[in-house]
């Protein structure tokens, strides 16, 4: 291979690895890992799930009270970056959905 394919290729690389990091469903993945990232540094997560664990005992109407509760009384930045998360989560549920339904349906 000569040395002007070697730059070709070294740039058809790059240009493609840029392409897959930067892509709308990896920018989902990012936002995803932000929320989780950001979430472990705003709020004590073992004293939720502490009492969370508690409050199960006491069946769904308490669970979803807790849950309510928790979310309507943090900051507004824990509830954005819950927001965050939640959107990015169902965005890349729905991405998987469709792509296992879309290959499930060329397959049939």
């Amino acid at each position: 291979m000569s040395k002007i394919e070697k730059n070709v290729m070294g740039s058809v690389v790059a240009i493609y690895a840029c392409r897959l990091l930067t892509s709308f469903t990896a920018l989902k993945l990012y936002a995803l890992i932000l929320s989780a990232v950001g979430i472990a540094a705003l709020v004590s997560i073992s004293n939720v799930f502490f009492n969370f664990t508690n409050v199960v005992q006491g069946g769904l109407p308490n669970t979803a009270t807790f849950i309510v509760s928790a979310v309507l009384g943090t900051t507004f930045l824990v509830q954005l970056v819950l927001l965050l998360g939640a959107l990015a989560s169902l965005s890349l549920c729905r991405d998987l959905l469709r792509t296992r339904l879309l290959h499930h349906s060329v397959v049939a």
